[in-house]
């Protein structure tokens, strides 16, 4: 399962707490299989290692511990009862492991396995052809601190109302913060997208999977994008009184595009402004565009057609990309984050990731990664071609106030790089 090498250095401490106190369980009909994947456990200074050498073992096993092991490394295929049949089990549990699949399977296999368990509500921290690298797995029990979902408890919904949300946008209490898009050829800002945070008075932050959804069907869509639009527009004009011309992508819901003044609010905000439309691109899903099509097509083609730019996000989630790229004017292809998770160590993940940047070229569009993550990634997308990536690896979003200064000390920190190599 896992492939020991003397050469691989490894800090336990670099791995959560929890994990050392409640162990990892390895479930694999393999007696080898096992004592490896202990020997490398034991290397990451965890002591506390259960075995089961099937599916059925494992559950019992659990159904035995006074703790439930922090994670399970599981194989599939096993006698008895199947990985995935540990994975359905698993799910009806109140209180479960989180898991790191390790199969001999195909790449496709493991990787439709692994949408099932994180369908499920199960906690996937990776998903591996065996034999497992030791720093491929010691990544993925790192993970576990940093809440790949569902690690801790949920928190409850928060507690908002449609007067709430109109209020907050009346009185721009929903502010802007801001993502940074890097160049990964100079290691520069490219960019920034613009994203939408609400903190009430009381101090709770309404996440957008709330408020957005809220503001869609209560007609409040285009008031909040043009909210936004109006704070963004004031914090370009006080970064280009610094000196500083850093283009904004913007977010556009499928209801907003369905507004018949949506484009001449945009336009006319922009020009009174005076800001380059070139400076602005406005950013849809593909679901997006099949909500009201000739509705989308009129008001992405004003736009394009007065200069703005158009981006279209989580590109590959939806089911009609090629049709959709042909209808629609777009500058800008943002691959989603499932496309480039994983794609590090599996090969098909790699091809298709591959595919959608040459697409990207082949077209003149620009290609941007989104939610890079990790170093390999962010090597991966450099060797592959892609223009820009984002992600928490790179840069966490900001406040417009914190922006200039993040960006100073980026600018900095990469000068004093190029001068100790040069040096």
């Amino acid at each position: 399962m896992i492939a020991l090498s003397t050469s691989t250095k490894l800090e336990a401490a670099c791995l959560p707490d929890q994990i050392h106190q409640q162990g990892v369980m390895v479930v694999d009909d393999s007696s080898m299989h096992r004592y490896s994947a202990q020997l490398c456990l034991n290397a990451f200074g965890i002591n506390q290692v259960y075995e089961a050498a099937n599916g059925q073992l494992a559950l019992d096993l659990l159904a035995q511990l006074e703790q439930t092991p922090a994670v399970m490394l599981l194989d599939l295929e096993m006698p008895v009862m199947d990985g995935i049949e540990v994975l359905q089990q698993l799910a009806l549990l109140p209180d479960r492991p989180a898991v790191v699949l390790a199969s001999s399977s195909d790449e496709v296999l493991i990787s439709a396995v692994a949408t099932m368990a994180e369908a499920l509500g199960i906690t996937l921290l990776g998903a591996f052809r065996k034999p497992v690298n030791p720093n491929d797995l010691a990544d993925a029990l790192a993970k576990y601190n940093a809440g790949a979902g569902s690690l801790a408890v949920a928190h409850p919904p928060v507690d908002t109302d449609v007067g709430q949300l109109r209020l907050a946008v009346e009185r721009a209490h929903i502010q802007v913060y801001y993502q940074p898009k890097i160049d990964l050829s100079s290691m520069t800002v490219a960019g920034v997208e613009a994203l939408a945070r609400w903190k009430t008075p009381q101090g709770e932050w309404i996440p957008p999977s709330v408020f957005i959804p809220l503001a869609e069907d209560h007609g409040l869509i285009c008031a909040l994008t043009l909210s936004v639009l109006d704070q963004v527009l004031q914090d370009m004009n006080n970064w280009w009184e610094q000196g500083q011309y850093i283009p904004v992508a913007i977010n556009l819901s499928a209801r907003s595009l369905a507004g018949f003044n949506l484009a001449n609010e945009i336009i006319q905000r922009v020009i009174r402004q005076g800001i380059p439309a070139h400076f602005i691109t406005f950013e849809i899903t593909e679901s997006a565009l099949v909500v009201d099509l000739p509705s989308a097509l009129a008001t992405i083609s004003r736009l394009r057609l007065k200069g703005f730019g158009i981006s279209i996000d989580d590109y590959g989630t939806g089911f009609s990309s090629m049709q959709q790229l042909s209808r629609f004017p777009f500058t800008e292809l943002k691959i989603d984050r499932s496309f480039i998770q994983g794609a590090p160590a599996q090969q098909y993940m790699r091809n298709i990731l591959k595919s959608a940047i040459e697409l990207g070229e082949r077209l003149g569009i620009m290609t941007v990664a989104e939610g890079v993550e990790t170093e390999a990634e962010l090597h991966l997308l450099q060797s592959l071609g892609c223009k820009q990536a984002q992600g928490f690896l790179l840069a966490r979003p900001m406040p417009g106030r914190e922006l200039m200064g993040w960006v100073e000390q980026d600018s900095q920190r990469k000068h004093t790089i190029c001068q100790t190599s040069l040096g």
